[in-house]
């Protein structure tokens, strides 16, 4: 996995074994929070702390802390007229002073972050895990000219053209339109590709692995999920590492979106319960939909909402891992409290979808145990580094 800085914390997990199967599972998330660092500071310092403390996913987190300033800024809450407990949806955004253009930019920067992201697992991390050569080229491509990619379209439709050739092969991807399951299985055992290959690698070893029944998160939870924290981080210190929406521990990510219709659901549609392969299918159908939408030229699209009241802010967005929650209490123009919930703290919750996974697993010795761990965290991606601790029952 990618190496965070220190300063992004890390999870815990701790397993009891009988020497077969984990008798007892328990997870803790421990990344930090910056409130430590921004209280007393004006709301614009966030801007300078946020992206530095948590670098993995700095876009989204710089994206979320200029929508935050944007909402404090809203001249129809400073005015007198708050609009006390009413979510604000993207055209909100826009007439509080976030221009099209702004949000054209936002969106744009996280379809690069997500692509990122992906090929950084797809193209490194998974091949090191499985003994194989990484495959870094498109990604030292994106590191090396992301902005220009931005700024330029008809660059950023060769680099998907290309990326898209190398990753899934010169034919064109049917299985992004067409809902046939049959078509996926048909490109993983046909194409010659490095991705294929790994795939097929991949696939015996994951199946049936880290299975869990949590909801997955839709879109149309966004709106009331940042009413609801809005409403209840100011009175629960500890919801930002133990989140839940009406009691219900979700599951977020590439599957979440793609089980919502969001992206082409074929392959995966048909499971009734989500498994650590159908994670990675749906990473890699996210990535060719992403890289298709690129190199057709099509604009990025963003699902961002946000919640004012008269002195705080709260801007949930949707990123390469799921749903990143900022909320900020400002009182006199100062920075009071400032939290953040990452969708490692609903995949790694207490009794979220990797607790429900860990809890399955089996195994003759501690490195065959150790093995399965790291397969089902890779696949449901934390945003740091975890620590493993085997109690022998």
């Amino acid at each position: 996995m990618t190496p965070p800085s220190p300063a992004e914390g890390r999870v815990e997990l701790r397993l009891c074994w009988d020497g077969t199967a984990v008798t007892r599972a328990e997870i803790q998330s421990r990344r930090p929070q910056p409130r430590r660092l921004l209280v007393g500071q004006r709301p614009e310092q966030a801007l300078a702390v946020i992206p530095r403390l948590y670098s993995l996913c700095g876009d989204a987190q710089s994206v979320a802390v200029e929508a935050l300033l944007r909402l404090l800024e809203d001249p129809g809450v400073s005015g007198g007229d708050p609009p006390e407990g009413r979510p604000i949806n993207a055209e909100r955004l826009q007439a509080a002073g976030v221009a099209g253009a702004a949000q054209a930019h936002w969106a744009a920067r996280i379809r690069l972050e997500t692509i990122r992201e992906h090929l950084w697992r797809l193209g490194l991390d998974w091949p090191q895990l499985l003994g194989e050569p990484p495959q870094p080229g498109p990604l030292r491509e994106l590191l090396a000219g992301r902005e220009a990619l931005i700024a330029d379209p008809e660059r950023a439709r060769a680099w998907a053209a290309s990326t898209r050739q190398a990753l899934f092969g010169a034919a064109p991807v049917r299985w992004l339109q067409d809902p046939d399951p049959a078509l996926f299985d048909q490109w993983l055992n046909a194409v010659p590709t490095a991705l294929a290959g790994l795939l097929r690698g991949l696939q015996p070893r994951l199946q049936g692995l880290g299975v869990s029944d949590r909801p997955l998160f839709r879109r149309a939870d966004l709106v009331g999920w940042a009413h609801e924290a809005a409403q209840r981080l100011p009175h629960e210190p500890d919801l930002h590492w133990r989140p839940d929406r009406a009691g219900r521990v979700f599951e977020m990510g590439p599957l979440a979106r793609i089980r919502d219709g969001r992206r082409t659901a074929a392959p995966v549609a048909g499971a009734p319960t989500c498994d650590a392969w159908g994670r990675v299918v749906a990473r890699v159908l996210e990535l060719a939909q992403e890289l298709h939408a690129l190199e057709e030229g099509q604009p990025a699209t963003q699902t961002l909402v946000g919640h004012r009241t008269a002195n705080t802010a709260t801007v949930a967005l949707e990123m390469a891992r799921g749903v990143l929650l900022h909320w900020v209490r400002v009182e006199a123009g100062r920075i009071e409290d400032y939290r953040i919930i990452a969708p490692t703290e609903w995949n790694f919750h207490p009794q979220g979808p990797a607790w429900q996974g860990l809890r399955t697993l089996r195994g003759d010795t501690e490195e065959v145990l150790r093995a399965a761990v790291n397969l089902q965290v890779m696949a449901l991606d934390p945003c740091v580094n975890y620590e493993l601790e085997i109690v022998h029952a």
